[in-house]
């Protein structure tokens, strides 16, 4: 029996030690696994393990306090700009004797034209007469013949606007004796070959071959006429340009004035010749033509016609006054 019961005993013990035998590997395998889980969430850190039972509340840094920036506007800063000053224009007639002031000052605001009498009419004829623009006796009224062409070739003298009515401009330029415009020639008029160069202001023609003057001739322009058809009075102004001769004729005929009334004309454009005017023969500048450029005497009228070839330049031009 003691045997039996030892031998029986002996399969337990035997049966224990292997069950121990088969823990120990995963015992040491656990231990591992726990050491190694250590070692992830907290390398190199001595002393016990920290508890977990209950976990420190974990602390954030506070974020910084961000101030508002100052607005920053778009729009750029204006400055108010200060009130203009009002400026009193200068008084064109100051450095005129007090006397002459006040003469030229009761008219200034009045318009002297073809038709108008009066004190401030007698002042203008008087004016152009001084001048040299009215070579007629005394008069208190504008004619449209004498009176308005003296205005005219005043005004064109003095590089201002030749309307024939006296405005503002025209009462400054005879108040204060403006001085007539230059005389030197454009650059238009010195080119290569035969030019006619016009000058409105000096009322004069100027031949010039290959930018040499050979000739000038005294001429008269445009103004205020009668139209012969309608019988009624306007200006009749001698236009700008540059053109060329593309004709000549002994005696042309128009169908406005006739036949006989501009011999020897050199054409340049379309009712605007260079021809000898019987009426500028005569009458002078008393007179005016319908936008041709008159030559009053034959003979010139004649040498103009001789000597410039068709396909010659014919230049017309104002000077205008300086500012």
């Amino acid at each position: 029996m003691t045997l039996g019961h030892q031998s029986a005993a002996a399969p337990d013990k035997r049966a224990t030690l292997t069950a121990r035998l088969r823990l120990a590997p995963m015992a040491a395998a656990a231990a591992s696994l726990a050491l190694l889980a250590g070692c992830a969430l907290t390398p190199a850190l001595a002393g016990p393990a920290p508890s977990t039972t209950a976990s420190a509340p974990v602390t954030t840094a506070p974020s910084p306090t961000v101030s508002p920036s100052a607005s920053v506007s778009t729009s750029p800063s204006v400055s108010p700009s200060p009130s203009p000053t009002k400026t009193t224009p200068p008084d064109p007639l100051a450095g005129l004797s007090k006397k002459r002031r006040a003469t030229f000052k009761a008219c200034m605001k009045q318009t002297v034209r073809p038709g108008s009498s009066g004190t401030c009419t007698k002042l203008v004829i008087k004016e152009l007469k001084a001048a040299g623009f009215y070579p007629w006796g005394s008069a208190s009224y504008v004619s449209s013949t004498r009176g308005a062409n003296a205005i005219l070739n005043y005004q064109r003298s003095r590089g201002l606007d030749a309307d024939g009515w006296v405005g503002k401009d025209t009462w400054i330029a005879l108040a204060v004796k403006a001085p007539t415009v230059s005389k030197e020639l454009p650059k238009t008029c010195y080119t290569k070959g035969v030019v006619l160069c016009v000058d409105q202001a000096h009322r004069r023609l100027l031949w010039l071959r290959n930018g040499k003057v050979i000739k000038t001739f005294k001429v008269r322009l445009g103004g205020y006429n009668e139209h012969a058809k309608t019988h009624k009075w306007r200006n009749f102004p001698t236009a700008n340009g540059t053109w060329k001769v593309y004709d000549k004729q002994v005696n042309p005929v128009s169908e406005t004035y006739g036949s006989g009334a501009m011999p020897y004309s050199t054409m340049f454009y379309p009712d605007m010749y260079v021809h000898y005017s019987p009426g500028f023969h005569s009458v002078g500048y008393a007179g005016s033509s319908h936008g041709c450029v008159n030559i009053g005497k034959l003979s010139d009228a004649q040498w103009i016609f001789k000597n410039t070839p068709i396909g010659a330049k014919v230049h017309i031009y104002s000077t205008k006054a300086s500012a």
